[in-house]
């Protein structure tokens, strides 16, 4: 059991905890009609298959709705453990995601589903664009919050706001600046290390 201070940890959905982009591929590629490479190169993947923001928004939007997508129990190996171990330590588990541009009443319904099929409790779901405006909402002390997100715009954001935040790079494709993690397991590493001691993650 972790002895240390109690924080808010803030987790990206799709890429971090759920593998939205190896699902997402077949289902695009059925959606096509054409054999589709899965690419992790960049956060806008669809991109390099000839889709638009909005293309890909409305094929998301139809996979959601069709229960293709998030409704299922897939997580990356090591995301179960990882989240009970967190939560068990007493820290307050949020999620922290984009997913509203699916629809706010279905991406709720399907985030909460998936949480059921996967036995986590967190502490809130928030579906928003500027992820760091959680913080004020809810009340938190940025500095008792962590975060990990796999778009570093979005891990920027969260250093705009003075908060303690890395990229996850599980592909190893990561080519920024800013400090990263591998998996849950090196993330879940940090989250100790701030929780058993006053660490400057911001830089």
């Amino acid at each position: 059991m972790n002895a240390g201070a109690t924080l808010d940890v803030m987790l990206d959905i799709d890429g971090v905890l759920y593998p939205f982009p190896e699902l997402f591929t077949p289902y695009a590629s059925a959606q096509l009609g054409r054999e589709l490479l899965l690419d992790t190169s960049t956060w806008a993947f669809y991109e390099r298959w000839g889709l638009d923001e909005s293309g890909f928004v409305e094929m998301l939007t139809r996979g959601v709705r069709e229960h293709e997508l998030w409704w299922d129990d897939s997580t990356y190996d090591e995301v179960p453990e990882v989240l009970a171990s967190l939560h068990a330590d007493g820290h307050r588990l949020h999620l922290v995601t984009a997913r509203g541009v699916a629809g706010v009443d279905a991406a709720l319904a399907a985030t909460r589903h998936w949480l059921a099929l996967i036995g986590i409790e967190v502490a809130s779901i928030n579906l928003v664009d500027d992820k760091p405006s959680v913080v004020e909402r809810l009340g938190l002390d940025p500095h008792r919050c962590i975060a990990v997100d796999d778009a570093e715009h979005h891990v920027d954001s969260w250093h705009g706001a003075g908060i303690a935040a890395v990229v996850l790079d599980r592909w190893g494709t990561y080519s920024g600046d800013r400090r990263s993690v591998r998996d849950l397991v090196d993330f879940a590493d940090l989250v100790d290390g701030l929780s058993a001691a006053t660490t400057d993650l911001t830089g």
